[in-house]
């Protein structure tokens, strides 16, 4: 993700600001977050997940969650030697991608269908720069 943006402070992407928003039932654990991505972006905590049912993104059964490209996304990760952590949060919570202006305005929203189906950090960078 530190590829496609340019630092703070730069004005070749001034209108380009990635925030990263995770559902953490503790907000103590966002600046490990923060950390363990290695992002220097605002990361923010929605414990009762207000914005997560505004965006429109769902929970879904155990088996939409854990399919075969879910499965075949963490081989590839365990297999170029990624540990994998238990989940400490809801796995049944799908996540969203959104495109926000810098007025506030909502201009593209990605809900995707399983956890393997998200949209690239690329497409999403390629989707901010066009909408800029």
């Amino acid at each position: 993700m530190r590829d496609h943006f340019a630092p703070p402070g730069d004005d070749r992407e001034a209108s380009i600001s990635p925030v990263v928003i995770t559902f953490a039932h503790d907000p103590a654990r966002l600046a490990a977050y923060r950390r363990h991505l290695r992002v220097d972006i605002p990361v923010l905590a929605d414990a009762d997940r207000a914005l997560y049912r505004l965006l429109g993104a769902t929970r879904v059964p155990y088996a939409r969650v854990w399919n075969p490209g879910t499965l075949t996304m963490y081989a590839r990760l365990l297999a170029r030697g990624r540990r994998l952590q238990r989940p400490r949060d809801d796995t049944r919570q799908l996540g969203a991608d959104a495109l926000v202006d810098a007025a506030g305005r909502l201009r593209r929203i990605w809900l995707p269908a399983s956890p393997d189906a998200r949209p690239t950090v690329a497409e999403l960078a390629a989707a901010a720069k066009s909408a800029a």
